[in-house]
């Protein structure tokens, strides 16, 4: 689709996840839009990009409905614990970093992530860039009526804009084969991950300053919400002016040509702790999350299991002309709490049902354990996703916590 702007033609490819309701073992509908038209007019070619995530909306009919025994949903809007990078808590709530202490700059290299880490850089700007960027969200969250986000630095965002960078492609699967929710966990995210990105591109050498690379994400960051109805059903506009949302970790990887723009909208509800005992699928995978939610956390009613294949590697072709969007996985099942004396809990209608161990929500404290064995028998390796859910679907999840079973 082609807008077109005061010194040149820009041509938007956008494309989206569709929106609609799904069962848990049937993978998430995609649909896109034609690739954009290549062309050259007056000095410079302008060519924008956009993708959003639209993972966690209302993708299981079954959970919204499914429940047994008399259980029903408790509905309401949910948030999540979030990781930091550098500077920034890992595990709580990040109240004020000095950004300049929260990043490092240096020269660009691989960002690939092997383990829990990477070897993110940020521009010497970053910190400019971001609060302005910061700035551009707030500014159209109040204008819609959403309450303000705070910035994080969680380097999924900043990782993720490096690599579409260092390796010239532009999609929300990376050459690892990792979506975005599995890069926010491995490195360190604890929360429901909602990513957007997008890209701007001259033909010629154009983002020699700070104000100009400013002028890209405005550009980008207006195209999201004022100009995303034709080709995405606003679907950008949904995920930034979220009011679910309270903060985001900002992404921005550039050079003369190119500016590559990440936001991983985040809810930071809990101060959480997840950890998982069990190494193989003959022994169980425990799963422990404990912590401590803010005052107003609504309460989970429900654990969804989403589950993908193990990523594989994926060169610059494929991931620019495969489909970009995702899902979040393929939803086998879940978790309920007990209820009873003898510990039973409800059934979902289809998939597989796990009784938690333990599950506890005050407002002061968080407890639930439970066993993704059952999961892994049916599918085997893989990875294996948490949502954490307060409503009926994964638009309401607290956690998306990805669990990598070899």
């Amino acid at each position: 689709m082609a807008y077109y702007a005061d010194r040149a033609p820009i041509c938007i490819d956008l494309k989206i996840e569709s929106h609609r309701a799904q069962s848990p073992d049937i993978p998430a509908a995609d649909s896109s839009v034609a690739p954009p038209r290549k062309g050259l007019r007056a000095a410079a070619l302008v060519v924008a990009a956009l993708l959003l995530l639209s993972a966690f909306v209302a993708v299981a009919p079954y959970l919204s409905m499914a429940l047994k025994n008399g259980y029903t949903y408790i509905s309401g809007l949910g948030g999540e614990a979030t990781g930091g990078a550098n500077g920034a808590p890992s595990n709580g709530f990040v109240t004020s970093t000095n950004c300049s202490s929260a990043v490092s700059v240096g020269t660009l290299v691989s960002p690939n992530i092997n383990g829990t880490s990477a070897k993110v850089t940020y521009p010497p700007d970053y910190c400019a860039l971001a609060q302005y960027a910061l700035s551009l969200i707030n500014s159209d969250r109040a204008a819609n009526g959403s309450a303000p986000v705070s910035l994080d630095y969680n380097q999924a965002a900043q990782q993720h804009a490096d690599s579409m960078l260092y390796y010239g492609y532009f999609s929300h699967y990376d050459v690892q084969g990792l979506k975005p929710y599995m890069r926010y966990s491995l490195l360190g995210g604890l929360g429901a991950d909602s990513e957007n990105v997008a890209y701007l591109a001259y033909s010629a050498p154009h983002y020699t300053s700070t104000s100009a690379v400013e002028q890209a994400i405005q550009f980008l960051e207006h195209s999201m919400v004022y100009n995303d109805v034709a080709c995405c059903n606003n679907g950008h506009r949904y995920n930034i002016l979220d009011p679910l949302h309270n903060f985001v970790s900002i992404g921005v990887a550039y050079n003369s040509t190119h500016v590559f723009f990440d936001e991983e909208f985040e809810n930071v509800y809990i101060s959480l702790s997840f950890s998982t005992t069990g190494a193989s699928n003959s022994s169980p995978y425990q799963v422990t999350m404990s912590g401590t939610p803010i005052a107003g956390t609504p309460k989970p009613n429900s654990i969804y299991i989403g589950f993908d294949s193990t990523p594989s590697p994926e060169n610059r072709s494929q991931l620019d002309n495969a489909p970009h969007e995702y899902g979040p996985g393929t939803l086998v099942g879940g978790v309920l709490p007990p209820t009873g004396f003898f510990g039973g809990c409800g059934q979902f209608a289809t998939g597989t049902t796990v009784c938690a161990e333990s599950w506890s929500f005050t407002q002061n404290s968080m407890n639930i354990v439970f066993s993704l064995e059952p999961f892994i028998k049916g599918y085997g390796q893989g990875v294996y996703t948490v949502y954490l859910i307060t409503g009926s679907s994964t638009d309401s999840a607290l956690t998306t916590i990805s669990v990598f079973v070899p």
